[in-house]
C-alpha cells in the first residue's frame, strides 16, 4: 500500500500559462463570454452545446456556430405558444470571421421537422459537418414521432436526426428517417438516451458517436452517404458518467472530450469536461493514468473545471483550429451572477466561452491551465499566413502545507477532538489496526433528508487542507442507492461541501458536492461535480482558502496517494465555525474504512 502523503498537488496535474492574466497580448485580445448577437443587435442569452464548422468553401476564413434549441431573448415571448410562453429557436446559427464576435444568420428550422420530431421535441446538441461535398447537420431529437417509436405516445424516445444543405446556413432538408432509432432500455416508455451526435472520418470510413448518461456513449460506423448508422455499436463512455462526446485526432491519437454531471442546475451546476485517448476511433479511451472512460470506475483527465471565478458548469465543448493551426475550444458556461434565463421555468442561462488548447505531454490543456478564463487572453489567428506568438507554459507552484494533526484511529477510544452529530450505535463502528470502520447507514445528508450520523472535529481558522485515505467495500455492480463515504465540511445539515467516494448502479466515482439553504425561489439547493476516479483505496483531498466571508473549496482524489486529479472549486460561505465531518451513508449493508485523516495549515 502506498504511503499516505501530504504533498501539495499541482492544479489539474497540468501546466499553467505563465503570466497570462498580467501580460497584455501584442495582438488582438478577447474576454469571455464571446460576443454573440441576434439580428436586432441584442446579445443572445443562450448558446448551449455549441458546435463550430469552418466553411471549406469560403474564400476568407469564416466559421459558423450552431447552438441547442433554446430561448435566446427574453423579449421574444409567445404566451399562447407550446413552449411555456418562450420562443425556442430551432438551432440558431451564428457566423464569425474572427472567432470572437458572432452574428446571427438564421435558425436551422422554423419548427420541429415534420415526420421526424414530435411537436414538443427538443432539438439538441447540433453537429455540423461537411461531407460528400455537402453540408450535414446532425442533431438530437428528444421525442420522435410515433411512426419511428416502438412505444406509441412516449415522450422520451430519443433519436439522432440529420439534415442536409448546400450552404452552412441552409435551407436545411431534414430526413424523416432517424440516423439512429430510439433504443429501448426496458419495457414500456423506458429508452436509452440517444443524444449528442458527433461524426468523424478515419481511414476513409465515417464514424458516428452518440449517447448520454442513460445507457452510455457509443460509436458505430456511419454509411457512406452519412444518413444511417451501420454495424455493431461499441460503448466508449460509461452509463451515468458522460455525455456530449467530441472527437479530435492529434499526433497519432484520437482524443475523446466528454462532459459529466448535470448541465443545467443554475447556480449549483458542476458540469465539466474530461478527456481520454485511443489509437483507434472505437477506443478504448484511457485517461493519463490508464483508466477507461467506459468502465464502472470511469476514467477521465480533466480539461475544463470551474476554478472559483465567475464561471461554473463549463462543458459540452467543440474543438477546432484557427488559421494558424492553434487549437481552441468553445463551450458553454454559466455566470454565477445571472445563472438562469428563467429560474421558474428551469431554464439555465448558458453562454459561449472560448479558450486556447495547448498539448502538453500528450494531453490537452485549456487556457494555459486557467480555463474557464475570466481575463484578457490572446485571440485566435484568423488571417491566413499569420503566426501565433509563443506562450510559455510553467508549472504552478505547489501550496505549502504545515501538518497540524492526523488520526489513524488505532487507539481504544476516539480522540477527544471527535464528537458525533446523531451518534451511531456501537455495533455500527469500530477502531483498530485497519482504522475507523463505519457501517454504511440508510441515512443521508441531502436537502431535507438529514438523517446520517456525522463524526465531527473542529477545523483551523486560516486556510487549510484535509486529506483522508479511505476504502469503500462494495462490489463493482453496487448499488441501487448512492452508497458513499468520505468528507464533509459543514456549518449545518443544509450548508456544506462534500467529497466522497460513491457507488451507484455499477458506477464508482468521486463526487464533489455543495448544498446550501436558504435559496431564492425556484433555485436548487444541491449540486455536484466530480473529482477523479476511485481506486481499491482512494485518497481524498480538500483545499480551503478564505477571502473575507467567502471560502473556496477545491477537491482532489488519488488512486495511489501521489498523483492527484483535480475536481474543480466550489464557493461557499460556511464560516469559521464550520466543522469537518466523516460520513458513511446512502444505504445500509456496506462498510467504509477511514485509514487515516490529516489536517494541515496552508499558506495563504
Amino acid at each position: 500500500m502506498p504511503p499516505f502523503r501530504s504533498l501539495a498537488a499541482v492544479l489539474l496535474t497540468l501546466p499553467l500559462l505563465a503570466g497570462a492574466a498580467d501580460q497584455a497580448p501584442a495582438t488582438r485580445a478577447y474576454h469571455n463570454p464571446l460576443t454573440v448577437r441576434l439580428a436586432s443587435g441584442e446579445p443572445a442569452q443562450n448558446c448551449a452545446d455549441p458546435a463550430v464548422l469552418r466553411d471549406p468553401r469560403a474564400k476568407t476564413p469564416t466559421w459558423y456556430m450552431y447552438c441547442t434549441s433554446d430561448p435566446v431573448s427574453k423579449k421574444e415571448r409567445d404566451p399562447a405558444g407550446k413552449d411555456g410562453g418562450w420562443h425556442f429557436r430551432m438551432i440558431p446559427i451564428y457566423r464569425s470571421t474572427d472567432l470572437v464576435h458572432w452574428d446571427f444568420v438564421s435558425d436551422a428550422f422554423s419548427d420541429r421537422p415534420a415526420g421526424l420530431a414530435a411537436p414538443t421535441s427538443g432539438l439538441w446538441a447540433p453537429e455540423p459537418e461537411y461531407l460528400n461535398g455537402r453540408y450535414y447537420l446532425y442533431f438530437t431529437v428528444t421525442d420522435v414521432v410515433d411512426a419511428h417509436s416502438p412505444e406509441k405516445g412516449c415522450g422520451n424516445d430519443s433519436a439522432i436526426g440529420v439534415a442536409t444543405a448546400d450552404s452552412p446556413t441552409g435551407p436545411w432538408r431534414a430526413s424523416t428517417t432517424p440516423v439512429v432509432m430510439p433504443r429501448r432500455a426496458k419495457a414500456g416508455c423506458n429508452f436509452d438516451w440517444t443524444f449528442d451526435p458527433k461524426v468523424i472520418e478515419a481511414d476513409k470510413r465515417k464514424y458516428l458517436y452518440y449517447g448520454s448518461y442513460g445507457g452510455g456513449i457509443f460509436v458505430t460506423r456511419l454509411s457512406d452517404d452519412g444518413l444511417r448508422a451501420e454495424g455493431r455499436a461499441t460503448m466508449v463512455g460509461a452509463p451515468g458518467r458522460y455525455e456530449g462526446a467530441e472527437l479530435k485526432f492529434h499526433d497519432g491519437w484520437w482524443y475523446m472530450f466528454a462532459s459529466a454531471t448535470d448541465c443545467c442546475n443554475g447556480p449549483l451546476t458542476g458540469y465539466a469536461v474530461y478527456t481520454g485517448r485511443a489509437r483507434r476511433p472505437e477506443g478504448p479511451f484511457l485517461d493519463r493514468y490508464g483508466n477507461d472512460m467506459a468502465k464502472g470506475r470511469s476514467g477521465g483527465t480533466p480539461l475544463l473545471l470551474q476554478n472559483g471565478n465567475r464561471w461554473i458548469g463549463v462543458g459540452h465543448n467543440t474543438v477546432f483550429t484557427d488559421a494558424a493551426g492553434q487549437w481552441w475550444t468553445i463551450y458553454h458556461g454559466i455566470d454565477q451572477a445571472e445563472p438562469f434565463f428563467s429560474a421558474k421555468d428551469k431554464l439555465t442561462r448558458r453562454l459561449a466561452l472560448l479558450d486556447r488548447i495547448d498539448w502538453v505531454d500528450g494531453w490537452p490543456v485549456a487556457g494555459g491551465g486557467r480555463a474557464p478564463s475570466d481575463q484578457a487572453m490572446a485571440a485566435p489567428i484568423v488571417a491566413e499566413g499569420d503566426s501565433a506568438e509563443p506562450h510559455p507554459l510553467a508549472v504552478q507552484a505547489a501550496a505549502s502545507a504545515k501538518p497540524l494533526w492526523h488520526d489513524d484511529f488505532r487507539g481504544r477510544a476516539l480522540n477527544p477532538r471527535w464528537s458525533w452529530l446523531r451518534p451511531r450505535a456501537d455495533k455500527e463502528w469500530s477502531l483498530g489496526r485497519e482504522g475507523l470502520v463505519l457501517a454504511t447507514q440508510n441515512g443521508d445528508l441531502y436537502v431535507d433528508r438529514n438523517t446520517a450520523g456525522v463524526l465531527q472535529a473542529a477545523l483551523p481558522q486560516g486556510d487549510y487542507r484535509i486529506e483522508a485515505e479511505i476504502r469503500l467495500d462494495a462490489p463493482e455492480d453496487c448499488c441501487t442507492t448512492a452508497v458513499q463515504a468520505g468528507l464533509v465540511v459543514m456549518r449545518d445539515d443544509d450548508n456544506y461541501v462534500k467529497l466522497v467516494e460513491m457507488a451507484r448502479e455499477g458506477l464508482r466515482q468521486v463526487e464533489f458536492a455543495k448544498e446550501m439553504a436558504p435559496v431564492e425561489a425556484y433555485h436548487p439547493r444541491y449540486g455536484n461535480t466530480l473529482a477523479g476516479t476511485p481506486g481499491a483505496t482512494t485518497w481524498l483531498r480538500l483545499d480551503v482558502h478564505r477571502t473575507g466571508d467567502l471560502e473556496r473549496y477545491t477537491g482532489y482524489s488519488s488512486q495511489d496517494g501521489r498523483n492527484w486529479v483535480g475536481g474543480g472549486t466550489w464557493r461557499h460561505r460556511l464560516g469559521r465555525d464550520a466543522r469537518l465531518g466523516l460520513v458513511a451513508m446512502g444505504g445500509a449493508g456496506r462498510r467504509a474504512t477511514f485509514v487515516r485523516v490529516a489536517v494541515s495549515a496552508l499558506s495563504p
